[in-house]
């Protein structure tokens, strides 16, 4: 049986409950809780022409940005649970931002349910491309020389932890600059208005392509495959490291069926082969997890970023 045949068999097949019945019967709007161009929306708009093709209703983007993503997180937190407002962010507003912000608003573990993992993708330290600096020991003695900034996506972002991880296991002050998601850290750091900007390598590559940027290291536990002579931080300072990946959410109380429909159609169009090669084109790797897997998924990293946190002695703000 084709996989084609075996994604229409889970999109039609009857399911118990009137809520679930009929679904979508209108309009279906994603929630990004960033600007335009961001890693999230990035993804969001590589799938909403096939997610509007297989589930024959429009599929709208709404960019609801602010607070490093929790403001449109917590929109649709507070949503209708009918599967008709969703959520597609990176991980930081739902997992990261509760250890880092005193008043987060609402507890992910209530009120998000998971519907699919979608990409993960890798952070970068980066520089303007004329800057002095051109590794991770350039980073440290420049900053017990001087002050340096450096930019993220926001209060709660992974960035934010990977500046500070840096500044604990380095023994130097990087100044923080939060700004309303990465994009707008990227352009400040093109037009020179900081020092290094942690970013994902979407927003980056565009840039280091055109010689405006130069990226180096990332903050993973590992090179990635796709730039084999880009090193890690890691390996000049131990500890520092993040996750970066995209899920879709609902809001919690979404019908189980809904959400499997949906995570059904992400896998087909995350598996396509002109889909993949764009998003792996720019260092975004696909892979689906339905919703269980994907809600055991921001349970363990709920659990693992607040002891990171609490690790790094990293004050709430």
């Amino acid at each position: 049986m084709t996989r084609m045949v075996l994604l229409l068999l889970a999109l039609f097949t009857f399911v118990p409950g009137a809520s679930a019945q009929g679904w979508p019967s209108r309009q279906i709007t994603i929630i990004v809780p960033f600007p335009a161009g961001a890693l999230s929306d990035v993804a969001a708009r590589i799938l909403q022409p096939r997610l509007s093709e297989v589930l024959g209703q429009p599929v709208v983007i709404e960019n609801k940005g602010g607070a490093g993503g929790v403001i449109g997180s917590t929109f649709v937190a507070r949503s209708q649970p009918d599967g008709y407002t969703l959520l597609v962010t990176v991980n930081a507003p739902v997992v990261m931002a509760p250890a880092l912000q005193k008043s987060y608003p609402f507890d992910p573990r209530k009120a998000l349910a998971g519907v699919s993992l979608l990409t993960e993708t890798y952070l970068a330290l980066a520089v303007r491309a004329d800057s002095p600096i051109r590794s991770v020991p350039d980073v440290i003695r420049l900053a017990k020389e001087r002050p340096l900034t450096f930019g993220s996506a926001g209060v709660g972002s992974a960035h934010q932890i990977a500046g500070a991880l840096l500044n604990a296991n380095a023994g130097i002050s990087l100044n923080h600059v939060p700004f309303q998601g990465g994009g707008p850290a990227v352009q400040a750091l093109a037009g020179g208005h900081i020092d290094l900007s942690f970013a994902t390598l979407p927003s980056l590559m565009a840039l280091v392509n055109a010689g405006e940027l130069r990226l180096i290291a990332l903050a993973e536990k590992k090179r990635y495959a796709g730039l084999p002579d880009l090193p890690t931080i890691n390996e000049t300072v131990a500890g520092v490291e993040t996750t970066a990946w995209v899920g879709m959410f609902a809001p919690a109380g979404t019908p189980k069926e809904v959400r499997e429909k949906l995570a059904a159609v992400l896998r087909e169009a995350l598996e396509n082969p002109d889909i993949r090669d764009k998003m792996l084109a720019l260092g975004m790797v696909p892979i689906p997890k339905g919703p269980d897997e994907f809600d055991r998924l921001i349970a363990e990293e709920l659990k693992f970023w607040q002891a990171a946190v609490e690790i790094a002695k990293i004050e709430k703000q």
